[in-house]
């Protein structure tokens, strides 16, 4: 069997503000196990040149590296739908798989996975991609929210604000008032503070404010000068979690939530975050939670792999946001069940009876980010059995004098978490440079609080 993997890029992405990225792992050795597990198949990638760490290595000059025995097809960042559909067709393939990643400046990569998806459906080639009406729906917030609400999903209270509206008074100076402001800011005091202000589209978490009072919020609303809707929403209360979706329909894994580690502002914080899993204490209402998901998956339409961020108040949870794609949280969720992130993407999009379906058989995970202050530290941590994925790069910081190496790390295979919590502390004695004592004593409170 021929199957085509298939990935979108838009912008420069990740690449433009990293440098050496790499895993560890590296692609090549995650690309030999999937081989090993489908010796029958045949596997080409078609990507965007400059933007599949997720799926390729990358030299120094930051040029992809093709894996051993995979066929690599690269086009342009300007190449449209119609040049990767012909790209995917001239492969014949007797399937085609999405796995794009974040999209950098815009998180919309996606929009055209599903419309090449369409297409490609079209020309009687089966493919497995998030629907075009989950891409289209989970791409802006705002609208994220009206569907969720329509089905309903328990979703934040919420107000938008077009950008046109925003401006609307700064470009024609003969409007005295912004009467649509006035509305916004009418809604927004009746909310219960602190909300959350974030550009509806964008990508990740850009511009993200927390504001404690209504005068804070709308301080900020009128300083914003971005191009970009925003979405004001109330802070859910309780916890915070995330989990992901794999697979396709009547053949889905949905996993147990992994636990946030939340900053002083209540949010997850994307550059220095904790997270910890699977969560299935009965008190979180996980089997509730993992048929809401479910539901979730069949009516948008999600096939692959789909993040979900969620809050959790102590009787019911609800959903912060979607992204129908591969995620940061892609690598601790392989963890929790030994495998790499790349054998999850496409083992779960091929015809392969899967059990991880099942929380009982998954295993404890902590997956973190960190700053090294050691690379030769960082490669000797590989030959540990419980280090199940590594990533590492230098930010880009724009100044010679000044180098950073930044690692996100996932342990695995745990049984308990106060296993997990005695070998994070063996860890960071032996590997001072890469784990910190924080890190350390994270672990330790996870198990007091879980066991």
């Amino acid at each position: 069997m021929k199957v085509v993997v298939y990935s979108t890029g838009s912008s420069i992405g990740m690449l433009k503000y990293v440098n050496s990225f790499s895993a560890i792992p590296t692609l090549n050795e995650q690309w030999a196990q999937v081989r090993r597990h489908f010796p029958d198949y045949e596997f080409i990638i078609v990507a965007t040149e400059g933007t599949s760490p997720h799926l390729v290595d990358y030299d120094e000059e930051k040029k992809e590296i093709a894996p051993d025995g995979v066929k690599l097809v690269l086009l342009k960042g300007s190449a449209d739908t119609d040049a990767y559909v012909k790209a995917i067709r001239e492969e014949a393939p007797s399937i085609a798989i999405a796995a794009s990643y974040f999209g950098g400046e815009m998180d919309w990569e996606t929009l055209k996975d599903a419309l090449i998806a369409e297409d490609l459906r079209k020309a009687s080639i089966r493919t497995v991609c998030n629907s075009l009406f989950a891409a289209e729906t989970f791409f802006d917030k705002w609208t994220t929210h009206e569907v969720l609400t329509e089905k309903g999903f328990s979703v934040a209270r919420a107000t938008h604000i077009p950008a046109v509206y925003q401006k609307l008074s700064r470009q024609h100076p003969d409007l005295y008032s912004n009467v649509y402001l006035d509305l916004a800011f009418h809604r927004i005091r009746q909310m219960h503070f602190p909300v959350i202000i974030k550009a509806a589209g964008a990508s990740g978490s850009a511009g993200i404010f927390v504001a404690e009072s209504f005068e804070k919020a709308k301080e900020n609303i009128l300083s914003r000068e971005e191009d970009f809707d925003l979405i004001i929403e109330e802070m859910l209360e309780g916890e915070q979690f995330g989990t992901e979706i794999h697979g396709t329909k009547g053949n889905y894994t949905i996993l147990p939530p992994f636990k946030c580690r939340l900053n002083d502002q209540g949010v997850t914080d994307t550059l220095n975050y904790v997270k910890y899993g699977p969560v299935t204490d009965p008190k979180y209402k996980v089997e509730e939670l993992r048929s809401m998901l479910r539901r979730l998956a069949e009516e948008m339409g999600l096939e692959g792999c789909a993040q979900v961020d969620l809050a959790f108040d102590g009787d019911k949870w609800s959903i912060i946001e979607v992204n129908p794609r591969m995620s940061g949280m892609t690598a601790g969720s392989a963890a929790l069940e030994s495998r790499y992130p790349l054998e999850v993407v496409i083992e779960s999009c091929l015809d392969k009876e899967i059990n991880y379906d099942v929380p009982s058989i998954m295993e404890k995970c902590l997956y973190f980010r960190t700053v090294v202050q050691s690379l030769d530290e960082l490669y000797e941590m590989r030959k540990e059995v419980h280090v199940k994925y590594m990533e590492k790069g230098s930010p880009d910081l724009g100044r010679d004098d000044i180098k950073i190496i930044g690692a996100t790390i996932a342990l695995g295979g745990f049984e308990t978490f106060a296993d997990m919590a005695e070998e994070v502390k063996r860890l960071a004695a032996v590997y001072p440079k890469t784990i910190n004592q924080n890190i350390a004593a994270y672990a330790c409170r996870i198990a007091e609080c879980e066991e």
